[in-house]
């Protein structure tokens, strides 16, 4: 059986997907009261049999930071595809990031190496690719450098990336993926989603920076050809599209049926920007902007997928058709 953590991500959701598809008995860990719904709604978008897949699957109801509940977890487990994960730029979340991303990942990695499951993917992020300054894309050789302008989720990944390390150290068949923003169907106000979500309704702004998109299918894809594959402690730069903030949020409005956006936003309004919105919210809701999203926003960044594509054999969907997957999904939720 294969194990999956944050089954109700846009990431877990779909190597759930994935595995069903293979013909994999999977169980999914999820917390206390989690809402499972999600993934019905993802396995039904794609397969016509989806709810009748969603019926195949196991649970497991416990928490990252419970090692007994784990451990439990990992009963008749051949494989684990650690896929949860907190995701937030607002400083308020800090700690319990820390936590989580990296004692979570410490707690997956002692279960496995006390049950003896021995085979494990990561699921980690772009934000542990330290940016060039030659002009070049990043690529898995570029080691993480924590400086001032680090980020505590970049901090939290990179963490816990030395946590695999230490499980393969000590025995285990580890290989991590490091994803860029991953567009996918997945559950509202979550990842991603948020962003999209905002430009579906309708934007004159775009950030002058760049990034790096990758279908959510591909991260699956890619997931379990690494599992099969890639060469213990490998790390694979999953990167559909390089392009500038201007294109992607064109594209999603295009998907949307929205008018394309036409105002940069200058460096000036981005850190005037965050800083509103932390006294707007200093006693409650959450930031649209923080300090660390604005100063990604007018950055560039650009990384190299050659090795998923040489080593995993991987062909990349590009923005416009993982949007038009989104798109397609979201109407359907109407």
């Amino acid at each position: 059986m294969d194990l999956v953590t944050g089954g109700t991500g846009i990431v877990g959701a779909h190597v759930v997907d994935a595995l069903l598809t293979a013909g994999r008995p999977v169980r999914v860990l999820v917390r206390e009261g989690s809402d499972r719904s999600i993934i019905r709604r993802v396995l039904q978008h794609y397969h016509a049999d989806g709810a009748a897949r969603f019926e195949r699957l196991a649970w497991h109801v416990s928490d990252l930071l419970d090692p007994t509940g784990l451990g439990e977890a990992m009963q008749d487990v051949e494989r684990v595809f650690h896929c949860a994960a907190i995701v937030s730029f607002d400083p308020r979340d800090a700690t319990a990031m820390l936590r989580e991303n990296i004692g979570g990942t410490a707690n997956v990695v002692n279960a496995m190496l006390e049950r003896g499951v021995k085979r494990l993917c990561h699921v980690s992020s772009t934000a542990t690719i330290n940016l060039r300054t030659d002009g070049c894309a990043s690529t898995e050789a570029d080691a993480f450098v924590q400086d001032k302008h680090s980020s505590p989720y970049a901090i939290s990944k990179h963490e816990a990336e030395m946590e695999v390390q230490r499980g393969i150290a000590e025995g285990l068949h580890a290989v991590m993926v490091n994803p860029c923003i991953v567009l996918g169907p997945g559950m509202p106000g979550r990842s991603s989603m948020t962003m999209i979500d905002r430009v579906r309704r309708g934007t004159r702004f775009y950030p002058p920076g760049s990034n790096a998109v990758v279908d959510a299918r591909d991260v699956a894809s890619a997931m379990l050809r690494a599992m099969d594959v890639a060469a213990v402690g490998e790390r694979h730069l999953l990167i559909g599209e390089n392009l500038p903030y201007r294109a992607l949020f064109t594209n999603i409005a295009e998907a949307f049926g929205q008018a394309a956006p036409t105002v940069p936003l200058r460096p000036w309004m981005l850190e005037l920007g965050w800083r509103m919105e932390r006294l707007r919210t200093l006693f409650v809701g959450r930031p649209f902007i923080t300090r660390h999203t604005a100063r990604t926003a007018y950055r560039q960044r650009a990384y190299d997928g050659a090795r998923a594509r040489t080593v995993l054999g991987m062909e990349f969907r590009d923005a416009r058709e993982a949007l038009r997957n989104v798109a397609v999904f979201m109407g359907g939720q109407r």
